[in-house]
């Protein structure tokens, strides 16, 4: 049987510390995320493509209007067809429990703790209750991270800050910035992930791109590592290493058998990843989105799928943005659901429908697909 896509996993470590721009800074120290968006896998390893196939001295151009255009690996990869989303979409990478082998994921905004220490017992619920039915305590919210696969809380990743300034070579001192008649400081503190620290590394390929897979493996594996990921990389850091790459045909069967265990009657959907969407959450969005699903997992047209009603939601926002190669500038600010983001719907009864919905846990929802954003997970109601 022809497989539906592939996906390639494997493991993403941290040889020295890391820093992930969040973009948030409190007075001189430059905050840093405890895990890894796609756009930075996916950044590293379009930059060390382009370099090692471009036949330009200036790789980094518009490539779908370049000259070699039609015999370049790069426009093959990232940008075949004018319009058409790329054949890569590069997963966030978080993570992994030690202990059991799952994945931290970020929790559910569902997802509610009594304040008892002695107590802190867990509610999931669109609404929780207003106190622990176990002391009567108040609840909060859960802020962290959940193992996929033990249910284990926890924030995995223990953020480190290093501090360092400029040196006035001259002077052999810290150097000091002269701006408007007043004098600055150079010194400033940056957080990173630790060296040491473990990822889940995943990347779901187009079947169109089957004849690219061992390049796409050996550039994740050695390529990317050699790249390195983040930001004051020319201050060592941000080297990595990526181990135990593995390929993975994945056909529709396993979609089927996924498609099974969901009740597409009422059932809710938990972004695992930024959700960039162009308004709100609906019925709709969620509708055209199972249907692209769909069709790009079983490569069929467009199909017809019952309605579904929008019940509820319990939702935090973010900004996203980042660097375009494209533009060579700063991509713009756009609005996105938290990962953890809930929306919970109620539908009927139809095998086309959980098919659909299975496959939107593949192909993603919303824009910036490639770069991992709009990954979804559907549970049972809450």
């Amino acid at each position: 049987m022809t497989a539906s896509f592939y996906k390639l996993s494997g493991k993403l470590k941290a040889e020295e510390p890391i820093h992930i721009g969040s973009g948030r800074r409190t007075g001189v120290i430059k905050h840093s995320l405890p895990y890894i968006p796609g756009s930075f896998i996916r950044g590293a390893f379009g930059s060390i493509l382009a370099r090692s196939v471009c036949k330009l001295e200036r790789p980094f151009i518009n490539h779908s209007k370049c000259q070699f255009a039609d015999k370049c690996l790069y426009t093959d990869i990232f940008e075949k067809e004018e319009g058409k989303s790329s054949g890569l979409i590069f997963r966030y990478a978080y993570p992994i429990h030690i202990g059991c082998g799952g994945v931290f994921r970020p929790a559910a905004k569902t997802l509610y703790e009594c304040e008892n220490s002695q107590c802190r017992k867990v509610f999931d619920a669109m609404i929780p209750p207003d106190s622990c039915d176990i002391c009567s305590s108040r609840l909060k919210p859960y802020v962290g991270f959940v193992c996929d696969k033990c249910g284990l809380r926890d924030n995995p990743i223990r953020l480190e800050r290093i501090t360092s300034t400029s040196i006035d070579l001259p002077k052999s001192s810290a150097a000091i910035l002269e701006v408007g008649g007043q004098k600055y400081g150079t010194l400033h503190t940056i957080e990173s992930i630790p060296r040491g620290s473990i990822f889940s590394l995943e990347t779901i390929v187009d079947r169109r791109l089957e004849g690219f897979l061992d390049t796409v493996k050996t550039l994740l594996e050695y390529g990317v590592g050699d790249e390195g990921i983040g930001g004051s990389r020319s201050r060592g850091y941000g080297k990595i290493s990526v181990e135990g790459i593995g390929v993975e045909p994945v056909e529709v069967d396993e979609i089927e058998s996924r498609a099974e265990s969901i009740n597409e009657s009422r059932f809710s959907v938990q972004a695992l990843s930024p959700l960039v969407l162009d308004g709100f959450m609906e019925a709709k969005t969620l509708l055209e989105g199972a249907r692209r699903a769909y069709s790009w997992v079983f490569h069929t047209g467009k199909l017809s799928l019952p309605t579904l009603t929008l019940e509820s939601s319990r939702v935090s926002l973010e900004n996203f943005s980042g660097w375009s190669y494209k533009e060579n500038a700063q991509r713009r600010i756009e609005s996105a659901f938290s990962a953890g983001s809930v929306f919970q719907f109620r539908g009927e009864k139809s095998t086309i429908l959980s098919r659909a919905l299975a496959s939107l846990e593949i192909f993603p929802l919303g824009s910036y697909k490639p770069h991992g954003c709009g990954q979804l997970r559907v549970e049972n109601a809450r």
